[in-house]
């Protein structure tokens, strides 16, 4: 039987052997919500960045660039890291790099799994069809903030659990997920009392959190393909 597991932050992923197996990367709020977001209005790829000097040296290969820190939108960058404020008609056909402080390092770090798909609730469904058509083990990459586990994407890996047939539930950490996002009523209230809800509210990204838990309403498939993240 497959099985699934959880990771509650990057910086712990060294621990886990991912090579052969489905890496599922998860950050809600909001690096993998806003990939799905830019891929879903037609960039023609995001490109994962680690370091804020890459990322702003691909501004001359005619790349948007996007980079956030600590919540906060980068000076000297087109974008922060906010899936609302971008624009259709300058992102479609573009290349996009991005550089957050979780969700693109998370990304870069599972390089070497058999494959590697990006999964926020915008695209909860679409996630969970590939892996329940998949004949491999899956690791769920929580991206967690500064080495912390945070809430919302541990809901989203509960909510990719509850959502699979015929997985052996390998952890605790999995257990955990499955568990509090079963016994979750209201998805947004529950993600206004992360931590990480309440810093973007205060950064006046209230609207971003509200986006970020519509659930299925970008039905399609991130898969980072060597460098660069396309559409399946």
């Amino acid at each position: 039987m497959r099985s699934v597991d959880v990771c509650l932050t990057h910086q712990d992923f060294d621990n886990y052997d991912h090579e052969g197996k489905i890496v599922v990367v998860i950050d809600v709020l909001r690096a993998t919500s806003t990939i799905n977001t830019l891929l879903f209005l037609g960039a023609d790829h995001v490109r994962p960045i680690g370091s804020l000097e890459e990322c702003k040296s691909l501004k001359g290969d005619d790349y948007i660039i996007m980079a956030e820190r600590l919540g906060k939108k980068v000076d000297g960058f087109d974008y922060g890291n906010s899936p609302t404020k971008l624009k259709e008609k300058d992102i479609r056909g573009k290349k996009v790099a991005i550089a957050t402080s979780n969700g693109s390092k998370a990304i870069i770090k599972s390089e070497g799994s058999e494959k590697t798909i990006l999964c926020s609730f915008l695209n909860l469904e679409s996630v969970i069809d590939f892996i329940n058509k998949s004949e491999s083990d899956v690791i769920l990459l929580c991206s967690g903030w500064l080495g912390k586990t945070n809430l919302e994407d541990t809901l989203c890996a509960g909510g990719i659990i509850s959502g699979l047939d015929n997985f052996e539930i390998e952890s605790d950490t999995a257990l955990m997920a499955k568990a509090l996002y079963d016994n979750t009523n209201n998805l947004l209230e529950t993600m206004k009392l992360s931590s990480h809800a309440k810093r973007l509210s205060g950064y006046d990204n209230k609207i971003d959190i509200e986006f970020c838990s519509r659930v299925n309403t970008q039905p399609v498939l991130p898969i980072l393909r060597e460098r660069d993240i396309f559409l399946s």
